[in-house]
């Protein structure tokens, strides 16, 4: 028979060894533990990597964003491929020929280059040239839809599955302009307003423009705005009409940047439209023409009734890119210095 004292020791070292036993346990199990979260740590770290890294390619493959950063540099040009129909009938009614000829354009194969980057983000290129066909405009119809038409004509011919086109504008210019060494507002009677109480004509989306008041009533638009064509003429008896016409032989000065004055002006080239109306000498209705560096108006139609020249002239498209396309930068030796060096878009 065990002594008491034998069994306080057998139970001293029961105790001994369970609590051991108990310890080695907890540290097994937190070791395990520690070892679970070091690596899931070390998981979450790689994953947040991969992820902002590959935030950071996208985002620095945007064309917004290498204009922004100037990698992209305005000028430098780009694989633009328009995604737009291959021809667009001018309808002879809406253009003011003489017969009423409708005018078949088909679309070509055009340079583009940077022209700008939007307020909204988005990056607009140009044409490097001008088109090879013209487009005819005359009389008080051409006046009322020459920005309807030609804008018409740049979309159906040169959107893309991300981009828009219209044609180039006299605010396109304008903006550009550093009017510090010559500012348009000043030239002679720009700005100005003739009022007179004797019968005129005039073609109809006149009356709709902003600034010009026929018979005690103006419109809203922009000269270089028009969202449907419009057809015919009307008469005022009381009015009082706003010049908003200037011309001008520009120089690489005359711009915030000479960039400007290489991609608008091009050396030696023919007449090409602008999509803007304006008002000349109070009672010549036009459109805005540019040709080699000179900005000029062409009279279309007057307030007596008179139509003007017959006129062909080019167009520039100007495309406005969605800012989320996206250039391949990986590509060797595209710079985007030359046509054949373009970036390409992916």
């Amino acid at each position: 028979m065990k002594s008491i004292k034998e069994e306080k020791g057998s139970m001293a070292v029961y105790v001994i060894v369970t609590l051991v036993s108990f310890c080695l346990i907890l540290t097994g199990i937190y070791i395990s533990t520690a070892s679970a979260r070091k690596a899931q740590i070390k998981t979450d770290i790689k994953i947040k990597e991969v992820y902002e890294n590959s935030y950071v390619i996208s985002e620095s493959d945007r064309i917004a964003d290498l204009v922004k950063n100037g990698k992209i540099k305005i000028g430098d040009y780009v694989a633009y491929t328009p995604a737009g129909d291959t021809s667009y009938t001018v309808d002879g009614t809406y253009s003011g020929i003489y017969n009423g000829t409708d005018q078949v354009i088909n679309k070509e194969n055009l340079n583009w280059r940077v022209l700008d980057k939007t307020e909204e983000g988005n990056v607009r290129l140009i044409s490097a040239t001008q088109t090879e066909t013209f487009v005819t405009l005359n009389d008080a119809n051409g006046y009322n839809n020459a920005v309807y038409l030609l804008d018409e004509l740049c979309n159906t011919l040169y959107k893309g599955e991300n981009a828009t086109a219209k044609n180039l504008k006299i605010e396109d210019i304008q903006d550009k302009m550093d009017l510090s060494y010559w500012d348009y507002h000043t030239y002679e009677d720009y700005g100005k307003t003739i009022s007179y109480e004797h019968e005129i004509e005039y073609p109809l989306i006149f009356a709709e423009e902003k600034d010009q008041v026929l018979d005690g009533k103006t419109g809203i638009l922009d000269l270089s705005e028009q969202n449907s064509p419009i057809t015919g003429i009307a008469t005022a008896n009381r009015f009082t009409v706003k010049i908003t016409c200037w011309r001008n032989l520009m120089n690489a000065i005359n711009y915030i940047d000479p960039v400007y004055y290489n991609l608008y002006h091009l050396e030696n080239s023919n007449a090409c439209w602008l999509s803007s109306r304006c008002l000349r000498d109070g009672y010549e209705f036009c459109i805005y023409c540019e040709q080699s560096g000179s900005v000029n108006p062409f009279v279309l139609y007057n307030m007596a009734g008179e139509r003007g020249a017959i006129s062909g002239a080019r167009f520039r498209p100007v495309v406005t890119l969605d800012s989320n396309v996206e250039i391949d930068t990986s590509m060797e030796g595209k710079d985007g210095k030359t046509p054949e060096t373009a970036y390409v878009i992916k």
